[in-house]
């Protein structure tokens, strides 16, 4: 499998068992930013990255271009894209890798499968994190009756918003403006009994810090539940520093550093304007919910 993701191209090795599971065998990812880019534009070097990166990773498990069926997908980023057959057609052409660029509905479902299938709730909302975007899933009785998807992922607010480390005052109350009037176009407040569900590598970074800073908690991130006032504790400590200060922190890889704040600013404004006190983390995402459908042909999607 191929992710192509708005932070990172992931590929993952795993055997199936058509209605049984899977058993994941290899699982490798690159940073590539193919989100940083102007809006609708995927950078030239971004896109050398992951052509590379593909390229290795098919010599190096797949070396006679035979083997397992692949399954390549694009998120956010790629999906946004006008220039995205710079990437595509030598995916295509070279490696023989026909990308299926999800739209922002099948993204957030393939979410919403990993998170239901792994975690026990009913009624909520998911919210998936990427580097380009933001999807948000509500929940009833284990089904999903709403979806949107907002340009707030962590790379692109941090390329919009942020010019300086640490970054200027007026700079976060702009993406903090920025982020409220999103959801006030779009998010209606948590009702009684709804959990808040978060997925995505900012959500996975914000436990790991959480689990780093209070060690002996617990030691798994999936299904801990973060407060708002461990997500601001976080976000007051990631704001005072440079993302050269950042890298030391527990639990916070350097890849992320440049990134961190303005995701945790975007979960943070989510609590705070939805109404939710706390958020359950969920370390499933699409790649998961694609093995599900691979696996149980759909049935995993509620």
């Amino acid at each position: 499998m191929v992710d192509l993701g708005s932070n990172a191209v992931r590929f993952l090795l795993a055997e199936v068992k058509p209605n049984a599971g899977y058993r994941v065998l290899v699982e490798e990812r690159a940073r590539t930013r193919l989100g940083a880019g102007a809006p609708g534009t995927l950078p030239r070097a971004a896109i050398d990255d992951t052509l590379r990166a593909v390229h290795r990773f098919f010599a190096h498990h797949v070396p006679n271009g035979g083997g397992p069926r692949i399954v390549a997908v694009a998120t956010s980023a790629v999906r946004d894209a006008r220039n995205r057959e710079r990437l595509l057609a030598p995916l295509r052409y070279r490696e023989g890798i026909e990308v299926r660029v999800l739209s922002a509905r099948d993204e957030a479902r393939l979410g919403v499968t990993a998170a239901l299938d792994s975690l026990d709730f009913g009624d909520g909302l998911v919210a998936d994190l990427g580097g380009a975007s933001l999807q948000l899933s509500r929940v009833r009785a284990g089904k999903v009756v709403t979806m949107l998807s907002l340009p707030l992922g962590a790379v692109r607010a941090t390329r919009r918003f942020v010019r300086h480390e640490p970054p200027h005052p007026r700079e976060l109350r702009a993406l903090r403006a920025a982020i409220r009037t999103q959801l006030a176009q779009a998010l209606p407040p948590a009702r009684r009994g709804e959990v808040l569900v978060g997925l995505g590598g900012t959500i996975r970074t914000l436990a790991t810090m959480h689990l780093g800073a209070h060690r002996g908690e617990r030691k798994h991130r999936h299904g801990l539940q973060l407060s708002q006032s461990d997500v601001t504790a976080i976000r007051e400590r990631l704001e005072q520093l440079s993302p050269r200060r950042r890298r030391k922190i527990r639990g916070l890889k350097a890849e992320r550093a440049d990134i961190i704040l303005a995701g945790a600013i975007v979960i943070e404004e989510l609590m705070i304007f939805g109404g939710y006190l706390t958020l359950l983390v969920c370390t499933r995402g699409v790649r998961d919910g694609i093995l599900l459908h691979e696996t149980f042909d759909a049935r995993g999607s509620g």
